[in-house]
């Protein structure tokens, strides 16, 4: 899901940028049929990277239909907007845009630039908040590419209210194209530049002695409690336990586990389901029943996990365990 969000972030970003060839040319007046097809696209700036942005966070995400939900402000723009702007000819369209600049489109423009710009300081706020540029190489990633959008968005709100004709927007989309598009693919596509900007200049000063300390913080947490039963528990409450540095422990799970936390909690609730799962006596108890003991807040992130790091269902293992004993 990453790469396909990525992807499509680039194919909108490229039609708009077409877009502005053609709304700055001769072909305007030539074939005016074409005005304002592609002006709502920008709305699909935002989502498209906040979605690529959830999914490079966390690699074991699923899609979720509740994704789709970022679609609303575009397509009620198109419905409430430009559904009316539609039913006139190109021709007439290019003459009621000029006529109602000021009074009709620049409130238009305005919108667009603000949920672009919205989406630009929700991400910077998670990457702050979260610290996730100071996580691998992934957040390293996301703090070059958030960033980059952020300074696309400002630009273009900036322009939007005081360039003098829109000919200026090529300063924004010579900078946006260039630095999104070609860093976007390389940093995505070539994981090893961000693994040495990350121990070049993002890295941490946890040596490796406080790492095994941590590691083994964790281990005999580990082999303790079974915290990971605690539907709740999350990477922060999970630090205050052991008395550490969220972002110290997600380097730890990362270069001493080889794991994400979510993904280490997740594992050791499948163990002890599993065992749930052989065990006779508890036969009565519906699988639902068994992923709430065993920390799961549903039936399908229980599901999931466990197909994940068993290749079967819950049902079908169960099965399984029964022929086998």
């Amino acid at each position: 899901m990453a790469n396909i969000s990525l992807a499509l972030f680039i194919l909108f970003f490229t039609l708009e940028q077409l877009d502005f060839l053609y709304t700055t040319s001769p072909l305007l007046e030539q074939y005016p049929q074409y005005f304002l097809i592609i002006y709502p696209i920008c709305l699909l700036f935002g989502p498209s990277l906040w979605i690529h942005f959830k999914y490079v966070k966390s690699p074991e995400r699923k899609f979720q239909v509740w994704d789709l939900a970022h679609m609303i402000p575009f397509l009620l723009f198109i419905l409430i907007f430009m559904v009316p702007l539609f039913r006139f000819s190109g021709a007439e369209r290019l003459a009621y845009s000029q006529a109602n600049f000021m009074e009709k489109m620049m409130p238009l423009n305005y919108l667009r630039t603000t949920h672009v710009s919205i989406y630009g300081f929700v991400m910077v706020y998670f990457i702050v908040k979260e610290r996730i540029y100071k996580m691998k190489k992934q957040g390293i990633y996301l703090t070059i590419i958030v960033a980059i959008y952020f300074v696309s968005a400002i630009l273009q709100s900036y322009l939007t209210s005081f360039a003098d004709s829109y000919r200026q927007f090529v300063i924004y989309f010579f900078i946006a194209s260039t630095i999104i598009l070609i860093s976007g693919f390389i940093l995505y596509a070539y994981p090893n530049i961000l693994q040495q900007i990350h121990q070049k200049y993002f890295s941490s000063n946890l040596n490796e002695k406080e790492r095994k300390r941590i590691a083994q913080k964790i281990g005999q947490l580990e082999s303790g409690e079974k915290f990971f039963l605690n539907s709740a528990i999350d990477l922060k409450s999970f630090c205050e336990m052991i008395g550490e540095r969220p972002h110290y422990v997600s380097q730890v799970f990362s270069e001493e586990f080889n794991t994400s936390f979510s993904n280490f909690i997740n594992e050791k609730r499948v163990e002890y389901a599993k065992q749930m799962l052989q065990n006779p006596e508890f036969d009565n108890l519906k699988i639902l029943a068994i992923a709430f003991d065993s920390g799961f807040n549903n039936n399908v992130t229980f599901n999931k996990a466990f197909v994940k790091f068993c290749g079967m269902t819950p049902g079908k293992f169960r099965k399984h365990s029964r022929k086998n004993s």
